[in-house]
C-alpha cells in the first residue's frame, strides 16, 4: 500500500546562506521554479518541493534558509545540556523556546521540518576553505538527532573538497560530492541509495522511488525517440506546391515557394526541440555548444558551417547510399520471388551510391514542375499550356545529407537534455569532451539501417508506411540508449 504523501521521505537541505542550497533542491527536483541567485539571502522562507511521478509524491525536498547566528544557538544549547540523550529535547525548546521573538529566527526556520521527521542534508561550498566557525552549525545538526548527509557542492573555481571531507566525516555517516550544476541522473539516484541505509524505516519508500524514477527515465528516452523519429519522417516527406498564373510572377513565386519550405523544415526542428525540452522538464534554460570549437546547435539548418561538421562524410555518403540502395533492391528481387536474377540488388546499389555521390552537398531543395503521377513530360506541358498556369513542387529534400545532419542535430540536443542539471539557469554547455557530430561514429551497419529508412521514407512521400516510420523510432531507440544508459538496459551486443 502506499503511503500518503505526508509520510513519504522529506529532506532537510541546510546549511549557511549562499552555499548552493536552492541550486541542489532545483536539481534534485527537476524544478526550475526554484529561485536560485548569487545573492544571499535569498531564500527567506522555508519551501517544500515535492517530487513526483505520475501524480504520486514519491519524497519532499524542503529549501530551508541559512544558518546566520549559529554559534549563539549552541552556546545556549549547551548552556542547558543535561546528556547526549536530551540533546533533541534541547534542540526543540530552543525552537520552542524563542517563538515570536527575533533570537534565532533563522535557525529556528531550518530546525523546524528536521524536528518534525526531516532527514538532512547538510550543503557546503567546496572551493571555499574549511573554517572552524562552521562546527557550530554542525554539532547543532547532529543534537538534533536525525539521520544526515554532508554534500560537498562546487560554486566556484577553487578545489579544498579534501579538507572538507576530513572535517565533515567527523559529524557525518556520509559525505558526498555533488556539483549541483553538473549532477547526472545517476549522482542523483545514488543519494536517495545513500539514505536507504542511513534511515531503515524508508528503505521500501525510497526502494519505490528509485523504481518510479528510472521507469520515467526510461519512458521520456522511448518518448524523446518517436518525436527524433517524428522529426525526421515529417522532415523527408515534406511537400509543398504553388501554381502560378501570371507568368511574370513565375521567379518571385518560386523564391517565395523555397523559402516557405525551408521555413517549415526550420520550425519543425524547433518544435521537436522543445519537445524534447519538455520531457526532461526543461523550460527555461537556452543550449549552446561550448565545448566545441564551431557551434552546430544555435546555427541555422541550412548553413554552409552546420553541413560541414555534421552528417555523414561523402564517403560515408556514397557507402551507405550504395548498401541501401542494395537492400531496398533486394527487396524488389524478394517480391517477385527471384525473376529479377537479383537485377533490383544490383541496380538499387548502382543507383544509391550514385544517387549519394551527386547529392553529396545539396544544402537546399529545389522548386521543379509539377504534375500527376506517371503523366508524360510532353503531355505534361500540354495540360500546362490548357491550364494556363504552372504549378511547382518543392520536396521532398533530396541531400543525401540533410537526413544525417538533421539526426545529427538531434542526437547533439538530446544529449545536452539529458545531461542538463535544473539548477544551471540561461546558457548550458554541452559536455566536455563533446563531439561535433555522432553519426559519422555509428557503425556501418546502423548507417546502412538507416539510409535505408531515410530512402524509403522519401519514396513513400507524402505518406509513408507506418511500418518505415516505426523501423526508424527502433534505431533512434538504440542510439539514444547509448547516450542515456540507464539501470535495466540490456547489456550491449
Amino acid at each position: 500500500m502506499t503511503a500518503p504523501d505526508t509520510e513519504v521521505p522529506r529532506f532537510a537541505v541546510v546549511g549557511r546562506v549562499n552555499k548552493g542550497k536552492s541550486s541542489i533542491v532545483s536539481t534534485l527536483a527537476e524544478d526550475e521554479s526554484v529561485r536560485i541567485d548569487p545573492r544571499p539571502g535569498t531564500t527567506t522562507e522555508i519551501r517544500e518541493y515535492p517530487v513526483k511521478v505520475d501524480g504520486r509524491t514519491l519524497f519532499v525536498l524542503v529549501d530551508t534558509p541559512g544558518f546566520e547566528d549559529a554559534p549563539r544557538a549552541l552556546a545556549w544549547l549547551r548552556a542547558r545540556e543535561v546528556s547526549a540523550s536530551e540533546r533533541p529535547a534541547r534542540v526543540a525548546e530552543l525552537v520552542r523556546g524563542h517563538e515570536g521573538t527575533d533570537d534565532f529566527v533563522e535557525e529556528r526556520r531550518l530546525l523546524a521540518p528536521i524536528l518534525a521527521g526531516a532527514s538532512v542534508l547538510y550543503v557546503v561550498d567546496g572551493t571555499k576553505p574549511f573554517r572552524p566557525n562552521y562546527e557550530a552549525e554542525m554539532e547543532i545538526l547532529r543534537w538534533a538527532g536525525r539521520p544526515a548527509m554532508a554534500l560537498v557542492n562546487r560554486i566556484g573555481a577553487g578545489d579544498h573538497a579534501a579538507e572538507w571531507h576530513r572535517a565533515l566525516g567527523q559529524y557525518f555517516h556520509v559525505v558526498r560530492d555533488f556539483d549541483a550544476h553538473a549532477a547526472t541522473f545517476e549522482e542523483r539516484l545514488a543519494l536517495l541509495r545513500a539514505f536507504r541505509e542511513l534511515r531503515p524505516e524508508w528503505r521500501s519508500a525510497i526502494d519505490e522511488a528509485l523504481a518510479a524514477l528510472v521507469a520515467q527515465r526510461l519512458r521520456r528516452r522511448a518518448d524523446a525517440a518517436a518525436e527524433i523519429a517524428d522529426l525526421l519522417a515529417d522532415a523527408l516527406t515534406h511537400v509543398e506546391e504553388l501554381t502560378v498564373a501570371d507568368p511574370a510572377a513565375l521567379r518571385g513565386e518560386r523564391d517565395r515557394l523555397e523559402r516557405s519550405f525551408h521555413d517549415a523544415l526550420r520550425a519543425r526542428e524547433a518544435r521537436a526541440r522543445r519537445r524534447v525540452e519538455a520531457l526532461y522538464a526543461i523550460g527555461e534554460a537556452t543550449f549552446r555548444e561550448a565545448a566545441l570549437e564551431r557551434p552546430a546547435l544555435e546555427k541555422d539548418l541550412f548553413a554552409e558551417e552546420t553541413w560541414q561538421i555534421l552528417g555523414l562524410s561523402p564517403g560515408q555518403l556514397v557507402a551507405a547510399g550504395a548498401i541501401a540502395g542494395a537492400t531496398v533492391g533486394g527487396a524488389i528481387d524478394a517480391a517477385v520471388g527471384g525473376a529479377s536474377l537479383l537485377a533490383g540488388t544490383v541496380l538499387g546499389g548502382a543507383l544509391g551510391g550514385g544517387g549519394a555521390l551527386y547529392g553529396v552537398g545539396r544544402r537546399f531543395a529545389r522548386v521543379r514542375p509539377a504534375g500527376p503521377p506517371g503523366v508524360p513530360g510532353l503531355l505534361l506541358d500540354a495540360r500546362r499550356l490548357v491550364a494556363r498556369g504552372r504549378t511547382f513542387r518543392i520536396g521532398p529534400h533530396a541531400g543525401l545529407n540533410f537526413p544525417w545532419i538533421l539526426l545529427d542535430r538531434a542526437l547533439l540536443h538530446y544529449d545536452a537534455v539529458v545531461h542538463h542539471a535544473h539548477a544551471r539557469r540561461g546558457e548550458v554547455a554541452l559536455a566536455s569532451g563533446a563531439r561535433a557530430g555522432v553519426v559519422a561514429d555509428l557503425a556501418r551497419g546502423e548507417r546502412r539501417e538507416l539510409e535505408a529508412v531515410f530512402l524509403r521514407l522519401r519514396r513513400g512521400a507524402p505518406d509513408p508506411p507506418r511500418t518505415v516510420r516505426d523501423a526508424l523510432e527502433r534505431a533512434i531507440a538504440r542510439v539514444l540508449a547509448r547516450v542515456d544508459p540507464l539501470p535495466g538496459d540490456p547489456a550491449p551486443v
